[in-house]
This record gives C-alpha cells, structure tokens and sequence, in this order.
C-alpha cells in the first residue's frame, strides 16, 4: 500500500520546480555559467560605505530609494571614498530568494549575484532587490539592467541551444 504512494510523491515534488527560461526578461531565466557583468564607466563609492545603490539607471542615496521599485547594491570590501573604474566581473554564482518583509504580505525578492576580479579590485557582489506582495513574484534580469542603466551590461555565453547573448 505504501509503495502506491512513491508515483504520487514525486509527482507532487517535480511539479514544484520552475522551468528555466533563456529569455532575460522572464523571472524564470537564471544567469547561466561563464556569464559576466560589465562596469562599462566610473563608478563612486562614497565616503564611509562600502556600497553604491543604483536605481532608475542611477546612483541614489538609500534614503532617498523606493522599496518597491527594484534597485541594485553593488559591494566592496573596503570603505570609500572611492572611485572603481570599468571593468569586467565574472560571475561566480547567483542566488535567488525571498523573505518577509513586513507584515500584511509584503516581501523583499532579491537576486545576489557574487562576482570575481582579475584586477584584484574588492569587488564582492551586485545584490539586486524589490519589495512586493507575495503574489508578486520574482524580478527578471532585465528589470535589473533598468535598475543599473548604463553603468552595468550582463554578458551570456552563447550556447549551441540557441541562448541569448546581451
């Protein structure tokens, strides 16, 4: 009788994962492996943080930032002031995720995303983020590219399945 229930259970368990997408403005496209992200001009990271916040395509104060419209926080290790210069990061890896926010069903979707240097830059990683309803969902990376205007140009391999590239 017990075995009866296996073809159920995995059932139930496959139908939770999400389909991948290969096109960046679907929430369901993850950032695939050898995949960079480009600072295409000078960026500042003001004295006393280790951070710059871009939102609507350009640097804002945190203060004066909107929750709910996504913006991209982009890290270093060492305090400013500073100015990084163009350079290109690979993308180690991502992660993708959500928590309460506050209460009466508002979440804070967010995308990290760890980055590599051969310049030895600090550079530690972008970290993408939105608050919504829990019917929301998630962020596309192209609602990240809005967030990061022209400072920033993600770069995907092109694979034999016919992958995007820009």
């Amino acid at each position: 009788m017990r075995l009866l229930y296996i073809p159920l259970i995995l059932l139930l368990a496959s139908s939770c994962q999400t389909s991948q997408s290969r096109d960046p403005s679907s929430g369901a496209f993850r950032i695939p492996e050898g995949s960079t992200l480009t600072l295409n001009r000078e960026l500042d990271i003001p004295a006393g943080h280790t951070h710059v916040l871009l939102q609507s395509g350009r640097p804002t104060a945190s203060k004066d930032s909107n929750l709910y419209k996504i913006s991209c926080r982009f890290d270093t290790r060492s305090f400013g002031p500073k100015t990084l210069d163009p350079e290109v990061f690979r993308i180690r890896r991502t992660e993708d995720g959500q928590r309460e926010a506050s209460k009466g069903g508002i979440w804070a979707y967010y995308s990290e995303i760890y980055l590599e240097s051969d310049k030895g830059t600090d550079v530690v990683m972008l970290r993408c983020q939105v608050w919504g309803y829990n019917i929301q969902g998630h962020f596309s990376v192209s609602d990240m590219k809005a967030a990061l205007g022209d400072y920033f140009t993600f770069t995907f391999p092109k694979a034999s399945t016919g992958s995007p590239g820009n």
